[in-house]
């Protein structure tokens, strides 16, 4: 018989890491209540591609590895229509083949280099790779559903100080992405300005994304991932910049960049333009402060990539500090 788990667990932050982490605590007998200010569909998360890949996310090899457990969570995902997370075949564009230190996170049956002929012009370099594509509002709230029905918990209130959680009876996990700037503070932490398009669905066209920034201040990306409700187009990858208005020339550029990558494109109708800040840091910040906080944040253009394996990591912390 399980051990009672007599800690109470607060997640303050209910963005795809903070649900993440809940639900994986819920199913291992502890009490969770996850606190926060906006639902999952007003979060950073909601507006993410959400396509399974490590991008900007350091220490590399503790990234590799929390990738490669979120990989296979999300794979068993896929038999299941509710989650809306499906397989996809993704062509990455990489320039130099050392770039592509995330190969290991990969089943080697999942990946393949891409012959020339499968890449746009100007791009002799790219892999093949079959990754989860994550549907963001049904994945959202299939993982908002799932904590409920597991009896977890959710207050809206705005968390100004960790403080504010701390009794002799609370883990208190810190999942706030780019919050924790104020909420520790953390210096560290710092915006990654991410512009997408949510284009009209068209047909045959390929999912297809550089694994490099361009552009005159090295802070374009270009990706062209289609999903059932729509194709979202990206991006930009511009650091310290907190304007959430969108840009139009940046959308311009946008879809001048994705036509170039995939062809296929014929005229593009927009849905609407996105504008979200990725929590960028040297490295992700999951680690134990004291005798009862665990933070986990700082997961940059990866927090869908790397959430299960970061969510792996803080059951260790939290079993390790329930046992005290």
């Amino acid at each position: 018989m399980m051990k009672e788990k007599n800690k109470q667990i607060k997640i303050i932050g209910c963005g795809v890491s903070g649900l993440t982490v809940g639900i994986m605590l819920l199913e291992k007998g502890y009490n969770v209540e996850i606190i926060t200010e906006k639902n999952p569909s007003e979060t950073t998360s909601a507006k993410a591609a959400a396509i399974w890949f490590p991008y900007e996310v350091n220490p590399k090899e503790k990234a590799k590895e929390w990738s490669k457990i979120s990989y296979n969570k999300f794979k068993e995902f896929c038999n299941d229509k509710t989650t809306g997370v499906t397989m996809v075949s993704l062509t990455t564009l990489i320039k130099k083949e050392e770039d592509a230190w995330w190969k290991d996170a990969i089943p080697e049956n999942e990946i393949r280099k891409a012959r020339l002929e499968e890449l746009p012009k100007k791009y002799p370099l790219g892999y093949k790779i079959n990754v989860p594509l994550a549907e963001t509002p049904i994945y959202l709230k299939y993982l908002f559903n799932k904590f409920n029905e597991l009896k977890g918990l959710i207050s809206i209130n705005r968390i100004t100080n960790i403080n504010q959680l701390q009794s002799e009876n609370n883990i208190i996990i810190n999942c706030t992405g780019i919050g924790s700037r104020e909420l520790v503070p953390d210096k560290e932490l710092y915006p990654i300005l991410g512009q997408i398009v949510k284009a009209y669905k068209q047909e045959n066209i390929n999912c297809i994304a550089t694994d490099f920034t361009f552009g005159k201040n090295n802070d374009k990306l270009a990706y062209v991932i289609p999903r059932k409700d729509c194709i979202i187009l990206g991006g930009t990858a511009i650091k310290n910049k907190e304007e959430l208005t969108p840009d139009n020339e940046l959308t311009k550029s946008i879809l001048f960049s994705c036509k170039e990558i995939e062809p296929n494109l014929s005229e593009i109708k927009i849905k609407s333009v996105l504008v979200g800040l990725r929590p960028g840091r040297s490295e992700i910040r999951l680690e134990r402060e004291g005798k009862n906080i665990i933070h986990n944040y700082g997961h940059g253009g990866g927090g869908y990539t790397v959430s299960w394996g970061c969510a792996t990591a803080v059951l260790e912390l939290v079993n390790q500090i329930n046992k005290e």
